[in-house]
Formats: structure tokens, sequence, C-alpha cells
């Protein structure tokens, strides 16, 4: 039975843990700020705020899509719609947006606000940067971003003095009328409620963001028992060991963004993962997801793979293996993974000297898109310059993510124009891509080339 906070609510329900909380949150709790539109996490109009109690004991709030979100993923959290936020007046957030005429029709409106008191509660430094950011899934089709832009940068400058030190920001946006005092009593209230734990019922669905699960099987994980590997507090970590990053397989997409280790070992990656989707989908969905979905052009799987990630695998009875990431790919949506056994940890190999990472993607649109084709790259040049070690892998130009073969016979070449293109050419022939709805196939072939290029773009420069 799932338990949570609904805004100032205790809720205790019989309803099936696989019904999303846009459901329950319209349909049987009748708050109806909480707008349904495209159901697939895409447009920001289901925007709620989701509070998970830390180790410290505070309360950690992520706007998320309430649409992809089952209830059974928020027992034990205080879940925030609009109508928590209603007072006797407007909030900070809400009075800005008036202020700027940053809300038409007020059909997407209850979703950025969510949003930008997410990235309140949420962001460190309380950039505009990280305001932007914060909007990156929610869509408005009338009344124009630049008076919403004008509303973030507003709250910016308004916030600028507020508490850096995340035991004082709530007590800070409290007084700034950002969010109502009733949230300084959440963490009390939250600690007297005991979350189920992780539950390994015989034949259960592993869930562990979910983000493309209930988009596209909704009514068939309504009924299925489910087991939500967020309740797995073991599998949530990021660390550096020796000469690998280890991250747990409940590791959202959005925390391996924003984690230190990844800034400081990989500095390209937190720009590079802001096109895998949007923050209020990168709050839920995981790295160990977007692997075992096994699609052919999954973002972090493509980079992933071009860093030679490994991983570890767990039964059901607890023993592991280990399994490189190249390998565990056997066809198309076929993945090395038994029923009953789960990823629960990717190892990652830090750069080595001499090395860079590189990623490139293509799409319509340049962020919240699947690729077109998409590739990364771990590059190691030997002191001369030359080529002592390339990884490059691609997506969108096979049934599987694609690691090209063959780059053995380059090692040793000085990156000149002439050595890119044996590459481009080689990745070309290698790719197998097929005709669907991102384009052609030949178009595909066209685009990898192309891509790389791209990725050896700043080197040749600096060789030359």
């Amino acid at each position: 039975m799932p338990s949570f906070i609904l805004n100032e609510r205790l809720i205790h329900t019989d309803e099936r843990p696989g019904m999303v909380l846009l459901e329950f949150v319209r349909d049987v709790t009748c708050l109806s700020g909480t707008k349904e539109a495209c159901r697939e996490g895409e447009c920001g109009a289901c925007t709620v705020l989701v509070g998970t109690r830390q180790a410290d004991g505070g309360v950690a709030y992520k706007a998320c899509a309430s649409c992809l979100l089952p209830i059974g993923d928020v027992d034990g959290c205080h879940v925030v719609t609009v109508e928590g936020l209603s007072g006797e007046s407007l909030t900070l957030v809400q009075q800005l947006i008036v202020e700027h005429s940053a809300s038409q029709c007020g059909f997407c409106t209850p979703g950025i606000v969510l949003s930008l008191t997410g990235f309140c509660l949420g962001s460190p430094k309380l950039s505009y940067d990280d305001a932007i950011d914060a909007l990156d899934g929610n869509i408005c089709r009338c009344t124009g971003y630049v008076s919403i832009r004008n509303a973030a940068r507003a709250l910016c400058e308004r916030l600028a003095g507020a508490a850096a030190d995340p035991a004082q920001r709530l007590a800070a946006l409290v007084a700034a009328g950002v969010v109502p005092g009733y949230f300084g009593a959440i963490p009390e209230q939250l600690a007297q409620l005991h979350a189920a734990p992780a539950q390994a019922v015989q034949g259960a669905v592993l869930v562990a963001g979910g983000t493309d699960l209930f988009a596209q099987r909704p009514e068939q994980l309504l009924e299925s028992d489910l087991c939500f590997l967020s309740a797995r507090c073991d599998l949530d970590y990021i660390r550096v060991d020796g000469e690998v990053l280890r991250v747990g397989g409940a590791v959202t997409i959005e925390d391996f963004r924003r984690s230190e280790p990844v800034r400081k070992h990989f500095p390209g990656l937190p720009e590079d993962l802001l096109r895998h989707s949007s923050t209020i989908l990168r709050n839920k969905a995981t790295l160990t997801g977007n692997v075992v979905n096994a699609s052919p052009i999954g973002d972090a799987t493509i980079i992933l793979l071009a860093l030679d990630a490994k991983l570890v695998i767990e039964t059901a009875g607890g023993a592991r293996r280990e399994v490189r990431l190249e390998n565990f790919f056997q066809a198309y949506k076929k993945v090395d993974l038994a029923c009953g056994e789960l990823v629960s940890e990717i190892v990652i190999p830090l750069l080595p000297a001499g090395a860079r990472y590189h990623f490139e993607k293509v799409s319509n649109r340049a962020m919240l898109d699947i690729a077109a084709v998409n590739s990364a790259l771990r590059l190691t040049s030997a002191p001369d310059g030359s080529i002592a070690d390339l990884r490059i892998s691609a997506g969108g130009v096979g049934p599987v993510p694609f690691l090209l073969g063959g780059l053995e016979a380059f090692r040793g070449k000085k990156l000149t124009p002439e050595t890119v293109d044996a590459i481009a050419k080689s990745a070309e022939s290698a790719a197998k891509p097929i005709d669907d709805i991102r384009g052609a196939a030949a178009y595909k072939k066209l685009l990898l080339g192309q891509l790389m290029r791209a990725h050896f773009a700043p080197a040749v420069v600096e060789a030359v």
C-alpha cells in the first residue's frame, strides 16, 4: 500500500502501485492543477515536485513528469502539486510570472511554476543558466518563451542573496515566499512514514526510472507486480575507486550529470547529457535503464560504450557477474540479462593521460529529441600527437548500439585530414542503418561520416 504526503495531506491508498501519479492526482484526489496532455513526458504540463528524505534527515525535491511516475515510486515521499503552493497570496514564482506576462492560456503555467520552484529548492548556485535548464521540459504553445525567461531571470535576481548552504535553503525560500511554511514540517512527517523496501517478488517487473516503460506499456504495468529500484539505497552511489568510476544501478541521469566526480573526470558529460532528455525525465530516468532499454540510439548508452564501460549484473540469488557493455547487446532489443537479473553497477574507466572524450548527436530538435544518429569518441594521443588508442561508438546505424571495429589500424598515425577522412569512410562502410522515420539509410551513413569529422575537428586543428 503506497503511503506518501500529497501537499499537506497524508495519503494511504489501495490503488495499484502501477497507477501513474497524474491519474491519482486528477482522478482520485480531484486536484486539477496538474494537467494531462501528452502522457509521454514531452510537454511538462503534468510536472510535480517529489521530495525524498535524505540520510541527513533533510528532503531533496525534484521536478518530475507525473504522467510517467507510478505511485509506488513515491512511497514515503512528499508530492507537491500547484495546489500545494497555494496560500493567501501568490508565491514569488507565480507573482513574477504575472509581472512579466509569462502566462496566457495558463495550461502550461502550473508545470512551469513547479519546475522553477524545483530549481529554487535544488540549484546549487541559483544561476540563470540552471533556471533555464530546469525549464527544458516545459513546452508553452502561446505565451512566448521570452517572457518566461524574463520571469526566470527576475527570480534569480530576487534570490541572489538566498542561503547557499543547503541546510539553510528551505528556511530562506520560505522567508522569500517561494514555498509555504508547512514545508518546514515535512522532514519530520516523512521520518514517520516507512517506505516499503524493494520486494523481490518472483516475476515482478523491475522499474528503475520507468520513463520509457510507462510511456510504452502503462496499461500492462498497472496490473503487474512491480519492484522499484529507487527503494534500493545500496544502489544509489557514485564514487571513484582507483582508476574507475562506480555508478550504482539506481542513480538517475540527472544525479550522475550533476555529480562532482563526473564534472571532475568527464567535464564534457554534464553538457552532453542535457541533450539526453529534459530535467523532469532525467530526474527519474537512470543510466542503467537507458542501457537495459537497449535502444540502438540511446544517448547514455552510446557515451558509455565509447568510454569502455562494464556492467555488474546481480542475479536474484545475490550472485554477481561482470559483462563488458559492448558484449551486452545481442540483437535488436535483446540483451545478456536473464529473468530476475538486474544491472547493479556501471563501471566506467577514468580517462587515461592524454585521452579526451567527445559526443555528437544529430536530431530534429537540438534538445529533448531522439537522435537520428549519435556518436561518441574516446581518443588517447601519444606524446608525439599520434593516435595511441581509439574507441568510437555510434547509434542509429544498426540494430544495436554500434562500436566501430578495425580502429587498431590507425594507431601510430598522426591526426591529419587524410587520417580523419579514412576513419570516416571506415565508419560509413561498417554502418548498417535502415530507412525509418528519422531518415533514410543513405542519409544516416552520410551523417555518421560527418560526425566522425566533427569528433576530430579540434584535434586536427591542433595537429596542423
